[in-house]
């Protein structure tokens, strides 16, 4: 069953007691924890109800659960839960969905840890609104975030994590050829597609009185690296995702090893937390994904 996705908002409204909504980030965190931080203290200031943080361990002996529970802890979050084994595809939605279906009444954020949303008021009284209108999800897509060089430096504490990637644009889908759209907030009881890129079932807010864009903190030190490993552990199990990175380090290989940061069509644009191009950059995505179905 898909999602629906109504042009004209026109529910009833919910009782003034289910307008009282409960929210909740979850997030899922692997072998990279540069963005982690800067993450959780971003959405820390949100005001949710908890933060709710799954683990994702390559073995037993991985010391990367105490690094995350001591950087958690600094921000109030907590541990939702371990995974230990390969990273396939079917892991990351199984760990969301694993969190959500315990408060299926619940609102969450669904964010990995190199996505930063950020909305167009409070997000209580956002999600409240929508909660209101009898709708059970709402969407967006993702802005990628550069360096001023193009190229991929480590993060650090220190300038703020937008300061140290100063441009907005689009990278993943002109380069990768990776979808873009998200699921940015929902129900618990609603049905997610991987990567959280649809909805498979619930009321969608209109996209056309709502959309979010979720900046994207991917391009930093070891990304290149991780992308070529990427490729052969995809290969290796037959899923068609490696395809994705093996865009990305051919498109490397040929600009000098950095993002061309004067090419139009990625849309790159000096940034704070707001992107001036939003407005044309998401008119462009939403035309681009009607015209596709999506």
């Amino acid at each position: 069953m898909q999602g629906t996705r109504d042009v004209c908002p026109d529910f009833k409204r919910r009782s003034s007691m289910e307008t009282e909504v409960r929210i909740h980030l979850v997030t899922v965190v692997g072998a990279d924890l540069q963005q982690f931080p800067h993450m959780l203290n971003h959405y820390a200031e949100f005001g949710f109800d908890s933060l709710l943080v799954n683990v994702h361990l390559d073995s037993c002996a991985s010391s990367l659960l105490d690094e995350v529970t001591i950087i958690a802890r600094k921000f109030g979050a907590e541990i939702d839960s371990v995974f230990i084994g390969k990273w396939l595809q079917s892991v990351n939605p199984f760990l969301y969905a694993h969190t959500m279906r315990q408060r299926p009444r619940d609102w969450f954020v669904l964010a990995d840890s190199d996505e930063f949303q950020v909305y167009p008021a409070n997000v209580r009284e956002f999600l409240s609104g929508i909660d209101s209108q009898g709708f059970d999800y709402v969407e967006g897509c993702v802005i990628d975030r550069v360096a001023r060089n193009g190229g991929f430096p480590e993060i650090v504490n220190k300038p703020t994590i937008w300061e140290q990637f100063p441009l907005a644009g689009l990278v993943t889908y002109p380069i990768l050829g990776g979808n873009i759209l998200k699921v940015v907030a929902c129900k618990g009881r609603v049905s997610l597609g991987p990567g959280q890129h649809s909805a498979h079932s619930g009321r969608g807010c209109p996209r056309n009185l709502h959309y979010i864009p979720v900046h994207h903190f991917k391009w930093c030190k070891g990304v290149v690296d991780r992308l070529r490993r990427r490729i052969e552990f995809y290969k290796a199990y037959d899923e068609a995702i490696w395809r994705e990175s093996q865009r990305f380090i051919h498109y490397i290989e040929t600009h000098d090893g950095k993002i061309d940061i004067f090419d139009p069509q990625y849309f790159l644009a000096e940034s704070t937390s707001e992107y001036p191009l939003w407005p044309i950059v998401k008119d462009c995505v939403l035309s681009a994904a009607k015209i596709r179905g999506l």
